[in-house]
């Protein structure tokens, strides 16, 4: 690859933004190891010739654990590990309610990465969710400040409340607490955030989950006029420091109409990312799509992603190493290779087609596999290409995260009649199964937060044969290729990738079963039939092809992750950490278990369904 210096002289207007201002790159990566941030800030130092580069540091120290109310309430973990202002700066009427340890952990780590960005002559910024829920007890205390109900009806039993933002003393702590982050952290320039979901609203909006809700007084302001309202006072406590700052709302839920009129009313140096910005742009790692698999650079995605930048404006780029909830972060490793990509295609003439496209990803596969295996590393990134448009298509709304993980497909047993297993065989997964009712996450397999889904028959085992090609292509490459250790490193996070999802297509397909045989599940198990049948039931053979296929898949997994699959999967560093979206340390123990309960009940579907007699 060319020089860093280079690529400056080859991209001036990049680095300027082509009218004398600055292009802005904030990396974000939700990392608690200092080892691993400084890492990372190295990294990111290559980006400098291009513009000013930032990266994110609101990361919590660890998760807030005392953010999550007993008795099954799983919507408070989407926000259990979200950073907000008041966990690191709370104002004097939120500190007590905020255990205190918490708070000052928090607040070390930020001045810690703070100072690391320093040595590196980089820029911080901040993410977090606006405005967040408080403890119940703060409400109690302030009963005018209490705003919209932010959670979700279908997702926990314990309601949840922001603070209103129309309300002076609202306003007052936010400039409190902004000012204090920004005194404290004199290097931030960026303040990023989201609303209306993941344990923040603002009052009235058409997406608050619950429906519009807040208080009366003030109902007849518009969305556009609550969110000018938001970030003024952002930036009165930016006033307040005596510091310069950008706000951009970012992923957020909002009404066409609604999104229309926040743009209409954007103050000064405030931008608005979900509605089509020209000021904004964004590129993510495969983290965020592929989770709970990291480790996967796929340079098709990067190259899109650089040649839809607008090279001759000046804006912001996001680029995002981080999974939802702030659970895991993309492996360094990748992060490496992601960001060694960038540079050197940001210092390149844009792409201007997918056929200029493609010309750049014949190249990287000459660099990676060698001229002898450029076109079967080409043809791999193609076919997943297009295995993931399949997926998109014909599964719209699977994924890793809520399927294979926060409802426990890849490690729960799959069984006939879930309401069978003890207590016991439950304890290691179905506390974890995302879900307010026990009873509902022990008996519907696709219950994904709320909804009860269904898969087309087949659709997942198409996209996983689709994966099974790719991984063969890489695995067919030559022990000659440049980069043949990562290409084996990416097959395996590959084969994992397809586990989970042939979990998720076998569940779907039993749950299938379950659904049209809903009657004969419902009585007490017993012995259907004695007259003689060559097949017996046909719906008893359709859902053992399926049970023994998942068996299967979880020995192979057991042996993937047994051969050094596990830094591919993001999980907890202990038990303790195990939750709905992080997979436990133990997961291999958990496999097994799988397998051991599933054989102890391999016969209990013949209590319910005629079996065969020859």
């Amino acid at each position: 690859m060319a020089s860093i210096a280079l690529f400056a002289q080859l991209c001036p207007l990049w680095a300027s933004g082509g009218k004398d201002q600055e292009r802005v790159f904030v990396i974000h990566a939700p990392i608690r190891n200092l080892d691993d941030y400084r890492k990372l800030a190295a990294q990111a130092v290559r980006l400098k010739p291009f513009g000013r580069v930032e990266l994110n540091v609101s990361t919590l120290a660890d998760k807030g654990f005392y953010d999550v109310p007993e008795g099954r309430n799983f919507w408070h973990e989407y926000a259990s590990c979200n950073p907000t202002v008041y966990k690191f700066f709370p104002d004097r009427k939120i500190a007590p309610y905020i255990p205190e340890a918490f708070v000052r952990r928090n607040r070390e780590l930020i001045l810690a990465k703070a100072e690391i960005l320093r040595e590196f002559g980089l820029g911080a910024a901040f993410w977090s969710y606006e405005p967040n829920h408080l403890p119940e007890a703060f409400f109690e205390a302030y009963p005018h400040m209490r705003g919209a109900r932010v959670d979700h009806p279908r997702r926990g039993n314990t309601p949840a409340f922001a603070p209103c933002i129309s309300v002076q003393e609202t306003q007052e702590m936010y400039v409190n607490m902004i000012a204090e982050l920004l005194e404290k952290v004199p290097e931030l320039h960026t303040f990023f955030f989201k609303t209306n979901d993941a344990g923040s609203g603002i009052c009235w909006s058409d997406w608050q989950y619950t429906g519009p809700n807040g208080p009366t007084h003030c109902r007849g302001l518009s969305m556009g006029e609550r969110v000018a309202t938001l970030m003024n006072t952002f930036m009165a406590g930016a006033d307040k420091a005596g510091r310069d700052i950008s706000i951009y709302l970012t992923g957020s839920m909002f009404s066409d109409e609604e999104g229309a009129d926040i743009r209409a009313h954007l103050p000064r140096n405030c931008y608005f990312q979900s509605y089509g910005s020209d000021e904004v742009e964004a590129i993510t790692s495969s983290v965020s799509s592929y989770y709970p698999i990291r480790g996967m650079v796929l340079p098709l995605d990067l190259l899109r992603s650089v040649s839809s930048l607008d090279r001759d404006a000046p804006g912001t780029v996001f680029i995002s190493f981080r999974s939802s909830y702030d659970r895991a972060f993309e492996r360094l490793e990748a992060s490496e290779r992601f960001i060694d990509l960038l540079v050197d295609h940001l210092g390149r003439s844009p792409l201007e087609d997918e056929q200029e496209v493609r010309e750049a990803l014949k190249s990287i596969c000459v660099d990676w596999a060698g001229e002898e295996s450029a076109r079967q590393l080409f043809a791999a990134f193609i076919q997943l290409d297009e295995a993931n448009k399949y997926r998109v298509a014909a599964m719209p709304g699977s994924s890793g995260i809520y399927w294979g993980v926060s409802v426990r497909h890849i490690n729960r047993p799959l069984v006939i009649a879930p309401d069978r297993l003890s207590p016991l065989e439950e304890a290691y997964f179905l506390p974890y199964v995302f879900n307010p009712s026990e009873q509902e996450a022990r008996m519907d397999y696709t219950d994904i937060h709320g909804m009860h889904r269904e898969i087309p028959p087949g659709a997942a085992r198409n996209y996983v044969s689709r994966l099974n090609r790719v991984i063969s292509l890489l695995e067919g490459i030559g022990d000659e290729a440049p980069e043949k250790a990562y290409l084996a490193d990416l097959a395996m996070a590959l084969k994992i990738h397809s586990s989970l999802f042939r979990s998720i297509g076998n569940f779907a397909e039993a749950q299938a079963i379950r659904d049209r045989n809903a009657d004969k599940l419902s009585v007490a198990p017993h012995r259907p039939s004695k007259l003689p049948t060559w097949e017996g039931d046909p719906e008893l053979q359709a859902f053992v092809t399926v049970m023994r296929d998942e068996l299967d898949n979880t020995q192979e997994l057991i042996d993937l992750l047994e051969a050094g699959g596990m830094k591919f999967i993001a999980h907890a560093e202990d038990p303790e950490h195990e939750d709905t979206f992080l997979l436990g340390p133990d997961l291999v123990d958990q496999l097994r278990m799988k397998r051991k309960i599933m054989l102890a009940h391999w016969t209990d579907i013949e209590g319910y369904m005629t079996s065969p007699f020859k």
